[in-house]
């Protein structure tokens, strides 16, 4: 050992910092914030523009749209959930109602400092129930509370009070309180607006649903041309929640939600009871009534009045429970023309699932956001989607009933129930026979579902839909952490599913890929080599296996440079080291996404090509397919997945950056090693399309059981939706003859050297030429190599072996680059040479001191590290590993190679320091200033040096070799050759993560604290170069912190607040980018089009009534007192020159950087006293109506007291009188 004076002399003499010594250097900033930071309230999709809107909980607002298109920004009015939101489709306009009922327009043509201008804002008298716009005009109507429908201008940002609809439903419960019905609601009740859908193909009548029915209102002539109530009568079963009092009276199930019809002919209403009604608009009476199983359930049988009675306990009706009908879709299609067929060449067919292997010509690349056009339904026919109307025995998820074509009658006779001839009558009711009954299945209840036209915004924006998002509940079968998190969840499909298409799984947008199952436990962020970025990018733009996206094309975003200061030495764009963010999610995945530089630089162009960050579903790995193994099944955590999957979590996660490996530890104590391979290509396309109709084969007939428990009235079985969670797992294959490995294309050349000694054997499989038992440390290994992926002609990581540990409040695990795993549970400690893989090192941490290597004590291990260099009197650089228990004993394992074979000797350096105890991070630095990292490269160089050793390349004895740098959260440390005395401290509180970042060849230490200070020290003497505060007001704690070695970290709160951030924020690309939204050059497509279903449409238009054209309805909704047009001035966005390589920031970047500022803060102004306008508007109008209030208050104060005067002389006259 040296003594401090000397070692201390020693180190005075080096600085590894140099040039990062200038605080300039450095300058923290904040990149982006994933996950959308709230639960999901609301949504709309915008078709023409192909834009996405999501609310939250918390007041926060998104629209997404194309590659990097992300635009993201709060109501500023505190933390208000996002009740409604409706775009004006193709004109730029986004209504937005909060929890106060205050009605917000946004305007995304006009964007500043990141977010949309609001355009107006409104005050509703009343709460909003719901929300209708129509692309057809600019007037935007809103249900209330009260039953009244207030309809606001968009373009003139106004209230039209001459077209507010009256509640339409008064009258009619006035005629049922006259007429002495039992369950005639009091004179008290106000019916309730609760949805409102416009026509699809008149503008002029819009349908208006109250608690007990539904009017359909003339706007023209504003007046109801005709209501509806749904009556159950006597007997009948309806949704069958009734009890027995309840059965032999009249009934009228509450409405809950309308969906036109495409034709205009029909709608269909949904009732609490889960009862869904369709009638016509020519026609008083119902055309039908049922639930999802039965039809006809407003007409009784005599099983319904008397075969309950014999069920049930004590002869009491026990009501099904169905839930209601919450939401419905009612789609329709484009009909397959001559024009159609002329121009493909080619008689319609119908669409077959594509192979894995052999993928249609049509699929998109994996830029395209587009899915591929198919026509689903040539003969015409309609797809009624809905949601809820279960019993609690029913299969949950979304269903589709696929509805016939409706054939007009030729000829008809007058029916003597209704006002349409009984032919049309059965037209009707034959139109709305189910034929195929689709379910698309959800790991939990589903909430809310959104249907994605390809195009039209008309049709209730339910035409020729290609895609559907479900929002769930939560799903009971995830583990619930301590933190607010996300319990909704959000799956995307394509849309329709069919007898000969499955629908494909649709890659959601970044920010919603983190909430429900998605919601992110804990991340980490690695700087990634180039080549094995590009191993892992290898299958990115395939086009064989790309993935299909949601369909969002909409707006523009380009390459952005950001603005700040110049910096003596001015990195060169994209020059970082690529940076891979890994994730972990409560449903027990593991996902990747790409968040270099280059991500946001864009094309030649400077168009995004990508989201930022960048997913690659490709390396996803799931655990949850290994514990359903039969592999794994003497795992305890194959145990607990099976009988309590919600008490499992992933804790830790590590790569080897250049072997490609992944080693996760799981609450259960096991650690679960994977490694990078390329897809199965040697797999014949027989065999991939084999087990991938395996797959669907078993998913379907698990639906299909399920929805023939319906009983459906002679629906054929259908073909479900294929989702994930409903693939079985696919039994492993029988192992080779063959000893070897099935998958070695990506096991680094050291692997190689020994791959084919000591394969383990995996479970249950039995051998019979074994002779002796393995070692006992041998028993903590679990094969894994013959898990089958259920992809496995797609690049990822595949399973290769798990180890056992037992559970503790501590884990740790770190993987080498040169095939070595190390990992901690509690004091148990288990070292793994990855080549076999073999356990070269095991102790459970219960008995300490005993044997090679064991702990003294039995506290936790805090800090694991993987290291190549010398160590006190041995300058001999070797693989070691140093372990560092939370009463500060260190020791320091060494491995050796011998005969090809990598052994731990039996030097293990301990030694022990109090500045050490806790410590969560340590590095090592080489006496050039270089990270001692175990790589390939290093130890190849020191194997060499080994080889060719020269004395003279021998230090001198007390001579520095390295230092060892250890981080506490209360102090950092420097050790003089790793086990000699300390030479250098930096005191503080609250340290949280470190770590050695290099910079221009020169290593400093960034550590982050508690208190959201990032400070910058220098090596090897530790003096602070800087401090940086994180600028997150709202969070007091900074949470858990990952940081890279180029000095970008990721930051997670909490599972809502996960943020990027880099203390490098000079010179480098900008997000959010500059971003165009809306784009005018788009047109509205027109209502009526060539594919529209003929008959109908003639039969609307001439059926003699009048047609209003959108002119007429704006003129009839807006009154002959209609306001201007609000002036506005539309944004033009400027186009940014690149940043030169290696210069600052030419002129005319810090000239247009002046004019965009000059530009938004005088927009900022306009917009304010626009704002402050519409406000003392409002006051003026309060101030009046005050005025008239005092006015009348002091004219009735005057008269009480001129009758008060009055009265008191009189009085005293009296009195007077009397004295006298």
């Amino acid at each position: 050992m040296f003594k401090s004076a000397g070692a201390k002399k020693a180190i005075d003499l080096v600085d590894f910092t140099q040039v990062l010594r200038d605080p300039n250097c450095f300058q923290l900033g904040h990149l982006t914030d994933l996950g959308l930071g709230s639960e999901v309230s609301a949504h709309a999709f915008d078709p023409v523009q192909s834009l996405l809107a999501v609310g939250t909980n918390a007041g926060g607002l998104f629209v997404l749209g194309g590659p990097g298109v992300e635009l993201r920004w709060d109501l500023g009015r505190g933390a208000l959930k996002i009740k409604h939101l409706a775009f004006r489709c193709g004109s730029g306009f986004l209504a937005v109602v909060d929890a106060k009922d205050t009605l917000s327009v946004y305007d995304l043509s006009r964007i500043e400092r990141g977010k949309p201008v609001r355009d107006s804002s409104l005050s509703m008298r009343s709460s909003v129930t719901c929300l209708e716009a129509s692309a057809a005009h600019a007037f935007l109507f809103l249900g209330c509370q009260d039953g009244t429908v207030d309809v606001f201008d968009l373009d003139r940002g106004v209230l039209a009070p001459q077209a507010r609809i009256p509640n339409l439903w008064l009258a009619q419960d006035e005629i049922l309180r006259r007429s002495g019905a039992p369950d005639a609601p009091s004179s008290r009740h106000i019916p309730v607006c609760v949805d409102i859908k416009a026509h699809p193909l008149d503008v002029n009548l819009l349908l208006i649903a109250y608690g007990g029915g539904v009017s359909l209102w003339n706007i023209s002539n504003r007046q109801a041309e005709m209501s509806w109530e749904f009556v159950v009568p006597p007997g009948a079963p309806g949704g069958g929640n009734d009890l027995e009092d309840m059965l032999f009276s009249e009934r009228r199930a509450g409405v809950t939600c309308l969906a036109w019809r495409p034709d205009g002919l029909m709608f269909a209403a949904g009732h609490v009871d889960g009862c869904i009604s369709f009638a016509c608009v020519s026609d008083e009476n119902l055309i039908a009534m049922r639930t999802m199983e039965r039809s006809d359930v407003n007409h009784a049988t005599e099983e319904d009045m008397f075969g309950w009675s014999a069920q049930g306990e004590a002869g009491h009706r026990q009501p099904a429970n169905r839930e209601p009908i919450f939401r419905l879709a009612w789609s329709g299609f484009p009909l397959e023309t001559i024009i159609d067929k002329w121009t493909t060449g080619s008689a319609p067919t119908s669409p077959v699932a594509p192979s894995p292997t052999s993928p249609s010509p049509s699929t998109p690349s994996f830029h395209s956001r587009a899915i591929p056009t198919e026509k689903t339904h040539p003969n015409g026919g309609t797809v009624l989607t809905i949601l809820g109307g279960l019993l609690p025995q029913d299969p949950t998820g979304v269903h589709l009933f696929e509805l016939p074509p409706y054939v007009s009658p030729s000829g008809s006779t007058v029916s003597s129930t209704g006002n349409i001839p009984a032919a049309l009558r059965q037209a009707l009711k034959d139109s709305i026979q189910p034929i195929q009954h689709n379910l698309y299945p959800t790991p939990a209840p589903p909430e809310d579902f959104l249907l994605f036209p390809r195009q039209s915004p008309h049709f209730g924006l339910a035409f020729d839909p290609t895609a559907i998002l479900i929002t769930t509940g939560l799903d009971s079968s995830l583990a619930v952490l301590a933190a607010a998190h996300s319990a909704r969840g959000m799956e995307a499909w394509t849309f329709p599913p069919t007898n000969s298409r499955l629908p494909r799984p649709l890659q959601l947008p970044p920010a919603l890929s983190f909430s429900g199952p998605g919601t992110c436990s804990s991340s980490r962020l690695f700087n990634i080599s180039t080549p094995g970025y590009q191993r892992l990018l290898h299958q990115l733009f395939s086009i064989t296996d790309a993935p299909l996206h949601l369909p969002l094309r909409g707006g523009k975003a380009n390459y952005a440079p950001r603005h700040n200061r110049p910096t003596q030495n001015p990195t060169r764009e994209g020059s970082h080291q690529p940076r891979i963010l890994v994730t972990l999610h409560v449903d027990l995945s593991v996902r990747f996404w790409d968040v270099s530089d280059g991500v946001l630089l864009g094309g030649e162009t400077g168009a995004f090509d990508d989201d930022f960050p960048r997913p690659l579903d490709h390396l996803t790995i799931n655990v949850r397919d290994v514990l359903r193994n039969s592999a794994a099944k003497e795992l305890e955590a194959s145990r607990m997945f099976k009988e309590r999957p919600w008490e499992l979590e992933l804790n830790q996660v590590d790569i080897a950056t250049e072997t490609l490996e992944v080693a996760l530890t799981i609450s259960t104590g096991e650690v679960l090693v994977f490694r990078h391979a390329y897809g199965d290509r040697g797999m014949s396309g027989y065999q991939a399309e084999v087990g991938y109709e395996h797959v669907a084969e078993e998913a379907n007939d698990a639906v299909a059981d399920a929805l023939r428990d319906l009983s459906m009235d002679n629906i054929p079985d259908a073909v479900p939706a294929h989702p994930s969670h409903f693939y079985p797992q696919i039994p492993s294959p029988t192992p080779s003859r063959s000893p070897s490995r099935s998958r070695t294309g990506s096991v680094s050349l050291h692997h190689r050297l020994t791959l084919g000694r000591g394969r383990r054997k995996s479970v249950g499989e039995k051998s019979a030429m074994s002779l002796e038992p393995e070692p006992d440390v041998q028993d903590q290994h679990v094969d894994l190599s013959l898990v089958l992926p259920l992809r496995p002609y797609i690049d990822g990581f595949r399973p290769v072996a798990a180890f056992n540990m037992q559970p503790a409040r501590k884990s740790l695990v770190k993987l080498s680059d040169v095939g070595f795993l190390a990992a901690s549970s509690g004091a148990a400690l288990i070292i793994v040479d990855m080549r076999g893989p073999e356990v070269l090192f095991y102790e459970s941490g219960s008995e300490s001191g005993k044997g090679k290597g064991r702990a003294r004590d039995s506290s936790p291990i805090t800090s694991l590290t993987w290291a190549i260099c010398a160590i006190g009197e041995d300058h001999d650089r070797t693989p070691r590993l140093i372990v560092v228990q939370e009463s500060g004993y260190t020791r320091v394992f060494e491995l050796s190679q011998v005969a090809g074979s990598w052994l731990l000797t039996d030097k293990v350096a301990t030694f022990h320091h109090d500045s050490m105890g806790g410590a969560f991070s340590t590095f090592v630095v080489d006496k050039l200033g270089a990270a001692a990292v175990a790589t390939p490269g290093n130890l190849s160089s020191a194997l060499s040096h080994q080889t060719n050793f020269s004395q003279a390349e021998v230090d001198a004895k007390g001579a520095l070799t390295s230092v060892l740098v250890s981080v506490s959260p209360t102090a950092v440390s420097v050790y003089f050759n790793v086990d000699g005395p300390r030479t250098a401290i930096f005191e503080g509180a609250g340290f949280v993560s470190a770590s050695l970042t290099v910079r221009l060849g020169c290593p400093v230490l960034v550590v982050v604290g508690r208190n959201k200070n990032v400070t910058v020290l220098s090596l090897p003497d530790l003096s602070q170069v800087t401090r940086m505060t994180s600028q997150a007001e709202i969070h007091s704690d900074i949470g858990e912190v990952s940081i890279s070695r180029d000095g970008d970290f990721v930051q997670v709160i909490d599972p809502f607040h996960i943020r990027l951030h880099t203390i490098f924020d000079v010179g480098r690309p900008a997000f959010p980018p500059n971003i165009v939204a809306h784009r005018r050059e788009i047109p509205v497509p027109p209502q009526l089009t060539l594919t529209t279903n003929v008959t109908s449409t003639f039969t609307n238009l001439f059926g003699g009534k009048r047609v209003y054209g959108p002119g007429e309805i704006e003129a009839a909704l807006g009154g002959p007192n209609r306001p201007p047009p609000k002036p506005r001035t539309v944004a033009i966005p400027h186009a940014h020159v690149r940043q030169a390589p290696g210069g600052p920031p030419s002129p005319r970047v810090y000239v247009q950087s002046a004019l965009d500022s000059t530009t938004g803060m005088l927009a900022r102004t306009t917009e304010a006293l626009q704002e402050r306008g519409e406000y003392l508007g409002s006051l003026q109008q309060r101030l009046g109506s005050m005025a008239d209030d005092a006015a009348k208050f002091a004219k009735d104060s005057s008269k009480m007291a001129k009758q008060q005067a009055a009265q008191a002389t009189l009085k005293n006259s009296i009195a007077g009188y009397f004295a006298k």
